[in-house]
């Protein structure tokens, strides 16, 4: 089985000897960015980004979008486009 990549949306930005990196939201484009990140090579460094920045997504478990916790329904475990959140009535 194939291992989903964590979100398709992102840019790098290379100075100085270090890579930073910012993640994008799929529903909504709301970017997370890395600290600069120091590495041997843009792979190593892409991995540490992801690995930094993954606390602030979600992974549809419907359409496997990676979404903020804005964008996710943690009751079903799915974005708000596959499972919109129901308002609670006010008593």
């Amino acid at each position: 089985m194939k291992q989903a990549e964590f979100t398709s949306k992102s840019t790098m930005t290379e100075e100085n000897g270090t890579y930073r990196f910012t993640f994008f939201c799929e529903r909504c484009d709301k970017g997370y960015t890395t600290q600069p990140i120091h590495a041997d090579s843009v792979k190593e460094a892409f991995d540490r980004a992801q690995q930094q920045v993954r606390k602030h997504f979600n992974r549809c478990h419907s359409c496997y979008r990676w979404v903020c916790d804005g964008h996710y329904n943690e009751d079903l475990m799915m974005c708000t486009v596959c499972a919109p959140r129901k308002q609670r009535e006010e008593e």
